[in-house]
């Protein structure tokens, strides 16, 4: 699924939008019930580690309630994103992640979510009205314009993608979301201090969950920790703090596990600002067959004991995995 950088792009394309009615909607989703959407009022949007949250009201007085930004137009570069794949040309029922298993598309994989993301039909008069977007691993928000088929698919077919939802506001533009599962909830589930990209993310706490005695690897992609922190991130900012991911917290000096976190808040910053420029993302090691040293790197699937198995490319010379009486020697 796209990690916190990107989520936060799709925010951006969305924040023009809030105080619009929609008035027109679509899509493939069956579960959803877009015409329910219809009439309604896009009062705010939240995005927390990798969910979307977006606020409807049926009456235009509510005014947002959450701390947006104010909405910026997209600009020419940003109104797409090219994450869209032509697999999602039908409503798949799973997705496959990079390691290739298959997960479910209602779920959130294991690890990286604390509860399942299920659709559900629209909320009653009064009730809460917040719609959790989860994205799948080619989830994606285009703006104004539908998302092209790049390549036929096994059947030699050039089927566009079929978007979830598609929005159409009042003021003539229009969102479709692609890839993606929907439900709603009374209120967005956000816990900043927690957040890789929020300015209340909490370092103590970050921390302290780097120090328990378990792989770092298992650790960075828990989202009760690092939320909006996914497997390139993971891989990366291993990769240039020299750790090895198999390494147990425990026995990292504090300095090592203080510059693992200055490296998630920085590379995570340097990415979403990349992605609001429009630039391209470049990576180190994942899914490299080299490190920029030029040693090869090594690939396998790491994950708690019946969690999700996520890959991992590491470099044994850059990030050698030193023995637990060797890192306590260098406890500072």
């Amino acid at each position: 699924m796209p990690e916190g950088p990107l989520v936060r792009k799709f925010h951006h394309l969305v924040s023009p939008f809030v105080g619009q009615q929609v008035v027109k909607t679509g899509g493939s989703s069956r579960k959803l019930q877009p015409a329910g959407l219809q009439s309604l009022w896009l009062q705010d949007a939240q995005v927390h580690g990798k969910r979307l949250f977006l606020r409807f009201d049926p009456d235009e007085e509510m005014g947002p309630l959450g701390n947006s930004p104010p909405p910026e137009p997209p600009q020419k570069d940003t109104q797409k994103e090219g994450a869209a794949d032509p697999r999602q040309a039908r409503e798949p029922s799973g997705w496959k992640t990079p390691d290739g298993s298959s997960q479910s598309a209602g779920l959130v994989p294991q690890g990286e979510g604390d509860s399942q993301c299920l659709a559900g039909a629209i909320p009653a008069e009064g009730a809460g009205r917040w719609l959790r977007v989860c994205f799948g691993l080619f989830g994606s928000i285009w703006v104004n314009e539908f998302s092209r088929a790049k390549k036929a698919n096994k059947r030699g077919d050039w089927r566009d993608p079929a978007p979830r939802l598609v929005l159409h506001f009042g003021g003539g533009g229009f969102l479709a979301f692609y890839n993606c599962q929907m439900s709603w909830s009374s209120s967005p589930a956000v816990t900043p201090t927690c957040d890789i990209l929020s300015e209340k993310f909490h370092r103590g706490q970050a921390l302290e969950a780097l120090g328990q005695a378990q792989p770092v690897c298992y650790t960075l992609l828990d989202q009760k920790h690092f939320s909006g922190l996914g497997n390139i991130i993971k891989n990366e900012v291993l990769y240039r703090a020299g750790i090895h991911p198999l390494s147990l917290g425990s026995v990292l000096s504090a300095s090592r596990r203080e510059a693992l976190v200055d490296g998630v808040v920085e590379f995570s910053a340097a990415w979403l600002q990349g992605k609001l420029q429009g630039h391209p993302q470049h990576t180190q090691v994942y899914q490299k067959e080299r490190c920029p040293a030029g040693h090869q790197l090594l690939k396998e699937a790491f994950g708690p004991p019946g969690g999700f198995q996520r890959l991992t490319w590491w470099c044994p010379q850059c990030q050698p995995q030193l023995s637990e009486e060797l890192e306590q020697r260098q406890v500072s």
